[in-house]
């Protein structure tokens, strides 16, 4: 079992370098996440905020630096480890099975899922318990993202890491994600959420670090708003 920090703090990664063979993406990257709380990535596209994630869950294999989880060091485990470790990451756009209907979506991770595990992902999202065997490549963008989040939750996370959560969906939809994402705070889920759209990053989110260029720097909540004013 991991090693609870005694500061409460859930995630505290430093020093990371994280790249794709010579090129290197994320350069000393660290944030800090404690529990119950939502902190916000925000920076442009290509930014390197897809790549910082994926280190966090151990899908590139070309990085270095301390990814420590609850006391647990996760550098040189490999993802299902991580995963077992309590790291769980919805990627942007959801990435579903479109062939599989959306209750296989959501167990897939977890095959021997009951009633009782499926409960609190269809309390969160009520919305999804007449689509359970619809297929996913039939579902909206909005709820998609839905499962895609669901199917993270399976998995009982400590951190769930969110990229772009908000992307290309309608403003209604957005409120939607947002409803969900306090509910998670509110049950004292903690969240990394990869954002361009600092409107919606605002709406959740307690603390705010930038990223450009693959570097990783804190932002007090007013300053968030001023690299990035020109994204909806």
């Amino acid at each position: 079992m991991a090693k609870t920090s005694d500061s409460g703090e859930v995630l505290r990664v430093s020093n990371l370098d994280a790249g794709y063979g010579h090129v290197k993406v994320i350069r000393g990257g660290g944030i800090a996440v404690a529990a119950g709380e939502v902190v916000a990535l925000v920076g442009r596209n290509g930014a390197g905020k897809t790549t910082f994630l994926a280190a966090l869950a151990g899908l590139i294999p070309d990085v270095s630096g301390q990814i420590v989880l609850h006391g647990q060091d996760l550098a040189a485990l490999p993802s299902h480890k991580r995963v077992q470790a309590g790291l769980g990451i919805c990627p942007s756009g959801g990435r579903l099975f479109k062939s599989l209907t959306v209750e296989e979506n959501l167990t897939i991770g977890a095959p021997t899922a009951t009633e009782a595990d499926l409960a609190p992902v269809l309390k969160l999202f009520p919305e999804l318990q007449a689509l359970r065997t619809r297929y996913a490549g039939k579902l909206s963008g909005g709820e998609r993202q839905m499962v895609a989040i669901g199917r993270a939750l399976m998995l009982k996370p400590r951190l769930l890491l969110l990229d772009e959560p908000s992307e290309g969906l309608a403003p209604i939809v957005v409120l939607r994600l947002v409803e969900a994402i306090k509910a998670l705070r509110a049950s004292g889920v903690a969240m990394l959420v990869a954002e361009q759209n600092v409107k919606f990053t605002d709406l959740v989110c307690d603390t705010w670090y930038s990223i450009d260029k693959g570097v990783i720097a804190p932002h007090n909540h007013s300053a968030a708003h001023e690299p990035h004013a020109a994204i909806a």
